[in-house]
């Protein structure tokens, strides 16, 4: 289950790398985000209605609402999804990458303690152990590092900074919901429509407002050569069934912090074998990236040897 949590980072980081490329073109990243989901909407559609085991799993999680095993707001996640969406296409060009980065990640990391704590997840309660904690501090430190750089194109702005950790709360509390969710509909395709429905509704409804206000929006890529600029939502899927699987082996915040780990390794790779710009790949991508993936290997050996069972689990 670590491989695939640091596995499903190193897809998260080529999703950014394609709706990044997508928002390039439309200009609009609420609109880029927005035609991901779609697509990645459709194909649920499809992979839910199109197959029995799917039905029967759908079917299931009706009933569960039905007769209270399953409460309304335990398949609102996707919310959460559409929150960060918005957050970040609307706060990025204000206060720069690096500093939503480093905020989102600390938002991410104590609210993924608090969820774990709560046992919000499938995986039941954690306890916040000094492990947990110095585990949360040196990624976060390592994490800085990787994207020093981006600080001198960065601006501090309370309201935006504040906005971004509660897009980080969200995150944490739909992986937490979609985890109970994946417990009754069995299927994680189905956990990930339920996703992609509130998500999409929610970004339709901040896309409206956008445009709205006057943002402009370019347009859409219809070249055959820019086809993968639609594969955000494909792996949005991937990574909503995959994590909604993981959280209930390792938790929350073990799951986040392996994701962060395999996000820099993928990004180290992308600027690698495609870079954007010159000089992507720097020495601080590449250390912060090593004292990330150093600090979830130690202290999971740490905790693989104390750890007694979900109430005592180290990071």
């Amino acid at each position: 289950m670590l491989i695939l949590a640091f596995v499903i980072g190193g897809v998260v980081a080529l999703q950014s790398r394609v709706v990044g490329s997508l928002t390039n073109l439309t200009h609009n990243g609420i609109a880029a985000g927005f035609s991901s989901n779609i697509f990645g909407w459709l194909i649920l559609w499809i992979a839910v209605f199109g197959f029995a085991k799917e039905r029967e799993s759908f079917k299931r999680v009706v009933t569960a609402l039905r007769d209270g095993r399953l409460k309304f707001w335990e398949i609102l996640g996707g919310f959460g999804g559409g929150i960060f969406v918005a957050v970040q296409s609307s706060n990025v060009p204000i206060v720069g990458v690096a500093i939503f980065t480093i905020s989102y990640v600390a938002g991410q990391t104590v609210s993924s303690m608090l969820v774990d704590k709560l046992g919000i997840a499938d995986s039941g309660k954690h306890a916040v152990t000094l492990s947990r904690v110095a585990t949360s501090v040196f990624t976060m430190i390592g994490v800085f590092v990787a994207v020093y750089p981006d600080f001198k194109n960065s601006t501090f702005k309370a309201l935006p900074i504040l906005l971004i950790i509660g897009a980080a709360f969200f995150t944490s509390f739909q992986q937490a919901v979609n985890s109970r969710l994946n417990a009754i509909s069995q299927r994680p395709m189905v956990t990930a429509w339920f996703n992609f429905t509130t998500g999409t509704v929610v970004l339709a409804i901040v896309l409206i407002i956008n445009l709205l206000s006057g943002a402009h929006f370019g347009h859409l890529p219809t070249a055959p050569g820019t086809w993968w600029m639609y594969m955000g939502g494909p792996l949005g899927i991937v990574f909503i069934a995959s994590t909604a699987h993981i959280i209930k082996h390792l938790g929350v915040l073990k799951t986040v912090l392996f994701g962060v780990a395999g996000q820099l390794i993928g990004a180290l790779l992308l600027d690698w074998l495609a870079p954007t710009h010159k000089g992507a790949v720097s020495g601080y991508l590449i250390t912060g990236t090593a004292i990330t993936l150093l600090t979830i290997v130690v202290a999971s050996t740490i905790g693989s040897r104390y750890a007694n069972g979900p109430t005592t689990a180290d990071a």
